[in-house]
């Protein structure tokens, strides 16, 4: 009788530190017979030279034996029901060798043990509260006191397998969840849509909770609140109608990103007044004219075919993901808006005209994206964390409108943010670099040492995620590794620099090991972690043909 060996993968776990952790594998033998004495005795006269072991996989891309509810978010986070007309951008990723596959597995695992130390960490310290303080212990409360955390990583737990960690956080979500306990309470409009909403969407959109998407439709009404009069959303938003009040001074970040989940709400709820709210700020400022074609100030006003002159332009912050969405919004509707493409096409090339600043040696290895003042085309040499999103935005507008310049300006870009964490000290990147002017326009001169002037750069550290988002955009692009490696050694420093006893802490300055702000932001786990994880995992998990995400890292599925 021959040999048979049955190789299989457990189940997932299901929950954090139980037997049989992800790189659990279990051998069956069955119908033992004497040659299979013969192969496993290297001693034995008539054994045969053995090739080496299998190694054994990690089993958090495999779904043997699951069922339920369980098999349906593990093929809903790899794209099952996802629909698109777009072409495909996402590189097509060749078998990997199997070196390549257990340090890739290695590492992934280490993100999800990293992350479930900060999930242990909010769950003992913060349970239902905004942020666990990772050095101290104890909560904040910062964004409204609904749980911010929790909900900014309920897709996150979902991504990673952890089933049972999701139950219990949905299970909160049903019987403790509550934006009514101050209704007149002036929150952030911004913060409470891509934390909030953005974060309900996407985890109904993984796993069909109907709760989740009750949720958002009750927050999406009180957003509502936010328009009172007006094309524009007021910063502050109550729940409370009669506690609202007219606008006048709009962040272009704040009203130039709600339309990604403003307009999945309409299309899951039915509901076309959300996707009206978000194409109209878009519209109105669309239909706006500058010194520097499609850029616009950090404040804006609400009138169309208003001009803007004499303002400082930048890709930071209370800008940023305003044109992170011109694109993501254009993805989302499948391209069946034309407008949003043209106006991320226009900014896109004022962006690469008046912004990019390269190093004086010449060196064509990495850019930066520096502040332009619209009248006399000045450019400050500083480059926030914020910016670094660009470099991805960058990447899928020149793969889907095949604009090739727009991909090397791109590596560049993350390149340029990456040398800020490789050089800093920590290894991980400050708020904002600055660099010396030089007397070339367009040129600036890194330090020596730091890369960034250590003098004039805020070297503060919150666990921001723009690099990482980047370096995972260009990773699932272009498939070079090298991203993989970049991302690998930023999580290393973090474990190195950030890890506490309790969760993970941001620095209040990058050239100092240990200086520890005692914040962990609830889009640590929600973004930087998510990312890294995405990195690691096989490309088919949340793909960029299935996927678009919102500015705070939520997947939104196409369809």
């Amino acid at each position: 009788m021959g040999l048979t060996t049955l190789w299989f993968v457990v189940n997932p776990p299901e929950s954090f530190g139980g037997e049989g952790g992800p790189e659990s594998l279990v051998q069956s033998a069955v119908g033992v017979s004497d040659q299979d004495h013969v192969e496993r005795d290297p001693h034995h006269p008539h054994a045969q030279p053995q090739a080496p072991a299998k190694p054994s996989p990690i089993v958090l891309d495999a779904s043997h034996g699951l069922t339920g509810s369980a098999k349906y978010r593990f093929e809903r986070i790899r794209g099952k029901g996802a629909r698109s007309s777009l072409k495909k951008i996402q590189f097509q990723f060749p078998a990997e060798t199997e070196k390549a596959r257990l340090e890739r597995e290695a590492r992934l695992k280490a993100v999800r043990d990293g992350f479930e130390h900060a999930w242990k960490g909010y769950k003992s310290h913060a349970w239902g509260h905004d942020e666990v303080q990772p050095v101290t212990g104890g909560y904040r409360d910062t964004f409204n006191g609904w749980g911010a955390t929790m909900i900014d990583s309920l897709d996150t737990l979902v991504i990673m397998g952890f089933n049972d960690e999701f139950d219990e956080a949905l299970e909160w979500v049903k019987t403790e969840f509550t934006m009514t306990k101050n209704p007149t309470a002036q929150i952030q409009f911004f913060e409470t849509v891509i934390r909030y909403l953005g974060g309900f969407l996407s985890t109904y959109d993984l796993t069909g909770e109907k709760v989740l998407l009750e949720k958002a439709e009750e927050l999406g009404g009180y957003m509502l609140n936010a328009f009172q009069g007006s094309n524009f959303p007021n910063g502050r938003v109550a729940v409370q109608d009669t506690a609202n009040q007219l606008g006048y001074n709009f962040v272009l970040a704040e009203i130039g990103t709600i339309q990604l989940e403003f307009s999945r709400l309409s299309q899951l709820s039915g509901k076309p007044i959300y996707d009206e709210k978000a194409r109209k700020i878009f519209e109105v400022l669309g239909s706006a004219t500058s010194q520097l074609p499609g850029l616009l100030p950090a404040y804006v006003q609400d009138a169309e075919g208003r001009h803007y002159s004499d303002f400082k332009a930048t890709v930071g912050g209370m800008v940023d993901s305003y044109y992170e969405y011109l694109l993501k919004e254009w993805i989302l509707l499948d391209g069946k808006v034309p407008k949003f493409r043209e106006m991320f096409e226009v900014a896109a090339d004022s962006i690469k005209k008046h912004m990019v600043m390269r190093p004086e040696n010449g060196s064509q290895e990495y850019a930066i994206l520096g502040h332009v003042y619209s009248s006399s085309k000045n450019i400050d040499p500083e480059m926030e964390h914020l910016a670094c999103f660009m470099s991805g935005s960058f990447a899928m507008g020149a793969k889907y409108f095949d604009r090739p310049d727009d991909l090397v300006l791109a590596r560049q870009i993350a390149q340029g943010c990456y040398l800020a964490y490789h050089h800093s000290g920590t290894g991980l990147g400050p708020e904002s670099s600055k660099f010396t002017t030089s007397t070339q326009h367009g040129k600036f001169v890194p330090d020596t040492e730091k890369f960034f002037d250590p003098i004039l750069t805020r070297k503060d550290y919150i666990l921001r995620p723009e690099t990482l988002e980047s370096l995972w955009i260009l990773y699932r692009l272009t498939g070079e590794k090298k991203y993989q490696d970049q991302a690998w050694e930023i999580f290393q420093s973090l474990e190195k620099s950030c890890r506490t006893p309790i969760a993970y802490s941001g620095l209040k300055d990058v050239t100092k090991p240990g200086s520890h702000d005692n914040r962990m932001e609830s889009f640590f786990m929600a973004e930087t972690m998510k990312y890294l994880y995405l990195m690691f995992s096989t490309p088919d998990v949340i793909s960029l043909d299935d996927f678009v995400l919102n500015t705070e890292a939520h997947p939104i599925i196409r369809t």
